[in-house]
């Protein structure tokens, strides 16, 4: 990675640097280059920045460097006991990781950490406790358990880090930060520290009188530069022969593999290992010690193969891996970006391949938005998935051990027969080999459907969004591409029908192509309320709506704290959510003419009602719909109501100045509207002593009045 700045441009101490030339750095990366100097100043930050850019280093050394000058300045050991620094991090292996590096920096300086996960001792967690430290690294789950057991005290720390905050927030952990910044003080400082941007992250910061200053690097650019991506459309027979081949072509692979769930994990790992790689599974079912020392026999190249969840995605710092294997699109697109940032670390070039069969297409259009590109698409042949691998292991789902079936059942192997029904003619002319047993030689397909030779779909067909038409071996696939294609999860919802039958594969037996031609039932309520419903939480609307079909009459109400904004404009934002919703509902069933709309603020009449049928000019309840744009016009706030509601938002602005001028400190006023925020903006811009800074995204945000 490109370095800029050397340590000793930073004031940092000398023992310190001593430290960082020992593990072999001299300069900054650029997010330390960019974060160093303010955390060491001890402002609040948000740094974003892309996989493997050294986000650790750029917490870890300001944080040993302030211990250090706290050192110098205190002559009491009793501070040496206090826990003055906290490290949050979302997953186990992360937090080890993340201690080892305080450890390795507070080698010589008389610094320790301490580590504090699930899955180990609690006894003596809380022995270690005792005996006093001044740095923790741990998971929220388990500090939150050591605080309520009053076993460790956060009243006297300085600072608090989120490291990979924005994956902290998505795997559930908010409410137990809230109650860990809640037992700390409120001046302590705030480093956050992701890859990619998240809201709640900085909702939580600004929720505990928390203003952090944002820093991204490359934030048009969240995927590393020297990382190869490519994308491999295959059948999901397929996946297994085309890693063997990837694997053998590589003699010097150093590999992480990945899986969506703790089943195929273990079981791709055991395939893996039954043909002599050496390769183990990772899991959040394996015992924490297993795993600790599974990631010491993968960092030791012990075991080159390493297939796991999502568990491993985030934050390790694993040198030398040259290889990411996607065997499975992850499910959510961001993970996409951390998966294949595990390779390509530190400036080293790295090698990543996701392979796509039929049913991972569906998660392939929010990775490449993600992204915001595609991703080269591999030109495969025959021989690339042709290879000779052993017989399918079967692995019991309770403990996720592999089970010899033949001894347990005394039936016949299954996937051995399923092998030789792939097996390439000539089987009886090769000799055996050692654990390679069986030949895959099926015919390369395409994971997408397969073109129809004799149904053809009409003009009106194609053009027609409501209809879906694929063709599909099994009925699941087919399900599963047509949720895909209407971008729904309920499959009650699913009309399919059988509209062509092809032949079987071996004339009377086998598998056979079936053309289905899909749509939705005209169930309003299912199809428009998780719509809706996903539009409020991306708009940050604090609002609630309910969606009822009764007669001719669709009726879409809101009621919350947010609502009045519904009603602002003459009912600007309901006539615009009305539209949205007619469009996406003519886009997926067909509305009836007589379909009469009713989008409203509960309890509101006139300016938030929009009720309605097709006709503008049918009267409806005994008035004519110019009627109700008359009651709208006359509920739109007058001049003198509006010139009144200006003064009452420029007198917050001037109350806002005076304490930002009074206190010397920046002053965050609550969340504004578009309106009102451009009132604070135009009067306070005129004024030299103070300037203005929106701050988070959405409708609502609040507005920062600091000193010029």
């Amino acid at each position: 990675m490109e370095t800029t700045t050397p340590f000793t441009e930073f004031g940092l101490s000398a023992p310190l640097l001593n430290s960082l030339s020992e593990m072999g750095f001299e300069k900054a990366s650029p997010i330390q280059n960019m974060t160093l100097e303010h955390i060491l100043e001890g402002k609040d930050i948000f740094a974003q920045a892309e996989t493997g850019s050294g986000k650790t280093g750029s917490f870890a050394i300001p944080i040993c460097e302030q211990l250090l000058r706290e050192e110098k300045e205190s002559d009491s050991k009793d501070d040496e006991k206090l826990v003055q620094y906290v490290t949050l991090s979302p997953t186990r292996e992360l937090a080890q990781q993340t201690h080892k590096v305080f450890d390795q920096l507070g080698k010589h300086l008389g610094i320790h950490a301490a580590c504090l996960i699930g899955g180990e001792s609690i006894d003596k967690q809380k022995s270690l406790l005792k005996k006093g430290t001044r740095v923790l690294v741990a998971t929220p789950g388990r500090l939150v358990d050591l605080i309520k057991q009053k076993s460790v005290k956060l009243d006297q720390v300085k600072a608090v880090v989120f490291d990979e905050a924005d994956r902290l927030f998505d795997m559930g952990f908010q409410k137990d930060i809230e109650f860990i910044l809640s037992k700390v003080k409120e001046d302590r400082q705030l480093i956050m520290v992701s890859a990619t941007s998240n809201m709640e992250v900085l909702k939580t910061a600004y929720k505990f009188k928390s203003h952090p200053m944002e820093l991204k690097l490359n934030e048009d650019n969240i995927l590393v530069d020297h990382i190869n991506h490519s994308l491999a459309m295959i059948t999901k027979q397929e996946k297994m022969p085309y890693l063997v081949n990837i694997l053998r072509e590589n003699s010097d692979v150093y590999a992480i593999v990945f899986c969506n769930t703790q089943m195929q994990t273990h079981l791709v790992a055991e395939w893996l290992r039954l043909m002599d790689f050496k390769a183990k599974p990772i899991s959040g079912r394996l015992p924490q010690n297993k795993r600790t020392r599974l990631m010491e026999e993968f960092r030791n190249k012990e075991v080159t193969i390493l297939v796991c969840t999502d568990v491993a995605a985030r934050g390790l710092d694993i040198k030398d891996v040259n290889l990411v294997i996607n065997y499975d699109l992850p499910q959510e697109a961001a993970n996409y970006v951390h998966r294949i940032g595990r390779t390509g670390r530190a400036g080293k070039e790295g090698r990543a391949i996701s392979f796509c069969a039929h049913e991972d297409c569906e998660y392939l259009d929010d990775i490449y938005a993600y992204i915001d590109s595609k991703i080269t698409k591999l030109e495969l042949t025959n021989e690339d998935v042709t290879a000779e691998i052993a017989p399918k292991p079967y692995i019991d789902g309770k403990t996720l051990r592999p089970v010899d079936r033949n001894r347990s059942s005394g039936k016949k192997d299954r996937s051995s027969r399923d092998s030789k029904k792939a097996g390439s003619r000539d089987q009886r002319e090769r000799k055996p080999m050692d654990k390679m047993t069986e030949k895959y030689d099926a015919p390369l397909e395409r994971a997408l459907p397969t073109p129809l030779k004799k149904f053809v779909p009409s003009e009106d067909e194609k053009r027609d969004r409501r209809f879906f038409i694929t063709t599909s071996k099994n009925q699941e696939d087919a399900d599963r591409a047509a949720l895909g294609y209407y971008m729904i999860t309920d499959e009650s919802l699913l009309q399919r029908e059988i509209v062509k039958k092809g032949p079987k594969r071996y004339f009377f037996f086998g598998p056979q192509n079936i053309t289905y031609r899909y749509s939705l039932e005209a169930h309003y309520k299912k199809l428009l309320l998780p719509f809706i419903i996903e539009i409020l939480n991306l708009s940050h609307l604090d609002v609630k709506v309910k969606v009822a079909f009764k007669g001719d009459t669709l009726d879409i109400s809101f009621n919350g704290k947010d609502e009045g904004l519904f009603l602002r404009n003459r009912g600007e934002m309901l006539q615009s959510l009305e539209q949205i919703c007619r469009l996406y509902l003519a886009n997926k069933i067909t509305l009836p003419s007589k379909l009469k709309w009713n989008v409203r603020v509960q309890g509101a009449r006139g300016a938030g009602e929009r009720s309605h049928d097709r006709s503008r000019g049918k009267k409806q309840d005994g008035r004519s719909n110019n009627r109700g744009n008359q009651n709208r016009r006359s509920n739109r706030p007058s001049e003198k109501d509006q010139k009144a509601r200006e003064e009452k938002v420029i007198a917050l602005a001037e109350e806002a100045k005076n304490k930002v001028i009074n206190s010397k400190e920046p002053f965050t006023m609550k969340p504004l509207d578009p309106r009102d925020r451009r009132i604070v903006h135009q009067h306070l811009g005129e004024d030299d002593t103070v300037k203005t800074t929106s701050l988070g995204d959405g409708r609502l945000k609040k507005i920062e009045v600091s000193l010029r």
